[in-house]
């Protein structure tokens, strides 16, 4: 009955995609859905782009292990939200540009454009990979598929509507999901506790010091997790910045981010009371990454249990959907009209957009086939651009002072600090994204000093409000 259910679910939801073809036309349309996401859309979007599988799954999981403390991580996403929101929503989406790259060679030049545009392709396929072989793992564990046959189910549901429906297409197909999201992670909470005995019973049975702060990690340890995701969500992926390009203005750009916060602190808080009580219910022993299918197996009814499981596999779509499209559109933008032909038509690039789509899916699939074992390492190419990216967006947009030089450096010194911090293993017990923060916060302000000033053109940026 699953296997039934969630096929027809995948097919729906690739018809929707493949539907919004029809009003793609060139690259504005295939790229930012003709800028005309309103309110609704372009929050439901927004908000199935951010609470992907990951953190449906992995903070099910870390909630289980580390109570209270893992909130240390939700709050740092939803801080990053909130500063995306405050000091670049409306200024982004004023300028009507199509990629985060696009930005950056506004404020500094081209070299910036072509570091961070290689930076966000590498990490998109890095994590269009780990996609693949998430939603294949979930479909041979709970549905009993072949895993080749998942692969491609996957591989090609997310180029489908990749390709044909472009950010409308898959704005469309990520507001629908969103509400299987929020309902069904809220639906999965309020009948685990209801059976269960409900709040009281299941707080009572969790263990001494579970609802304490650093009870399961240290002062550092919780910085060290609310930088990270505050500074993954700050930079937003490059694909929540999409989304803003997207808005039909500038003010619905930034009342979207804002009604993010509460839409998602609401998903997170869904999401802990899930790990909660599994911990309860389960005891202290299973490896975190078993919780979430272990209570939809064995903690919950067979209806309820579905439904998680099509969040999940929805939230696995969105995501991918997103990422899929954010590489693409930075290929055809920063690299094909900026170095191959500067004139090309809208037309053109959109097809330039759409033949990435494929590639770049069967890049991903023949890694995740071939290479399932180098996911580790490939999906911190994520960690690495938006360490590259952080403090070059903020303080560029900020700061006049930050020269084109030190742009440029400034990405490259982030990034490539992760890199070596990941490669020696995390020193000191520090994540990567601290020192990367450092040494780019560093390289921009001290090569500011010694290299060529702004332009006028360069600090036009500052002078839309």
């Amino acid at each position: 009955m699953y296997v039934t259910a969630i096929l027809l679910y995948i097919v729906f939801i690739v018809g929707i995609g493949i539907f919004y073809k029809r009003y793609v036309k060139g690259i504005e349309d295939f790229a930012l859905a003709g800028r005309s996401l309103g309110t609704p859309v372009l929050l439901g979007t927004l908000f199935a782009t951010l609470v992907g599988g990951a953190t449906v799954v992995g903070y099910t999981g870390s909630f289980y292990l580390m109570g209270l403390d893992w909130w240390f991580s939700a709050i740092g996403a939803i801080l990053g939200i909130l500063v995306a929101a405050i000091i670049l929503a409306e200024k982004f989406r004023k300028f009507e540009q199509f990629t985060v790259p696009d930005m950056l060679a506004m404020r500094y030049d081209n070299r910036s454009r072509y570091v961070s545009g290689f930076m966000i392709i590498f990490g998109d396929i890095a994590v269009v990979t780990v996609q693949i072989l998430s939603m294949t793992g979930i479909m041979v564990a709970f549905l009993g598929m072949d895993k080749l046959f998942a692969m491609l189910i996957s591989v090609i549901a997310f180029t489908l509507i990749t390709f044909f429906g472009g950010m409308k297409g898959v704005a469309i197909t990520d507001s629908i999901q969103a509400i299987l999201i929020f309902g069904g992670l809220f639906l999965g909470m309020a009948v685990l506790y209801y059976m269960n005995g409900g709040f009281g019973a299941i707080f009572n049975a969790l263990p001494d010091g579970y609802f304490k702060v650093f009870t399961s990690t240290n002062a550092l340890g919780a910085f060290n997790m609310a930088i990270a995701t505050f500074g993954t969500a700050a930079v937003s992926q490059s694909i929540i910045f999409a989304r803003v390009f997207s808005a039909k203005d500038s003010k619905t750009a930034k009342r979207s981010l804002y009604l993010l916060i509460p839409t998602a602190f609401f998903a997170f808080l869904f999401v802990s009371l899930l790990g909660y009580g599994a911990r309860a219910i389960l005891g202290p022993d299973l490896p975190p990454d078993q919780v979430f299918p272990l209570m939809v197996t064995e903690l919950l009814p067979p209806f309820v249990g579905g439904v998680l499981l099509a969040v999940v596999i929805a939230a696995i779509i969105t995501s991918t959907n997103s990422i899929l499209l954010s590489a693409s559109v930075n290929l055809s933008r920063d690299f094909y009209q900026q170095i191959v032909k500067k004139d090309a038509s809208s037309r053109e690039l959109k097809t330039v957009g759409q033949i990435a789509v494929v590639v770049f899916a069967l890049i991903s699939f023949a890694l995740a086939y071939l290479m399932p074992d180098i996911v580790t390492a490939i999906v911190f190419a994520y960690t690495m651009y938006t360490a590259g990216l952080l403090i070059p967006m903020y303080v560029g947009f900020l700061w006049k002072g930050a020269t084109a030089t030190a742009g440029m450096y400034s990405i490259i010194g982030g990034g490539g600090t992760a890199l070596i911090w990941y490669i020696l293993k995390q020193p000191f017990g520090l994540p990567p994204m601290i020192p990367s923060l450092i040494v780019s916060l560093a390289a921009i302000i001290f090569i500011s000093l010694f290299t060529k000033k702004p332009t006028k053109e360069q600090l036009q940026v500052f002078d839309v409000k």
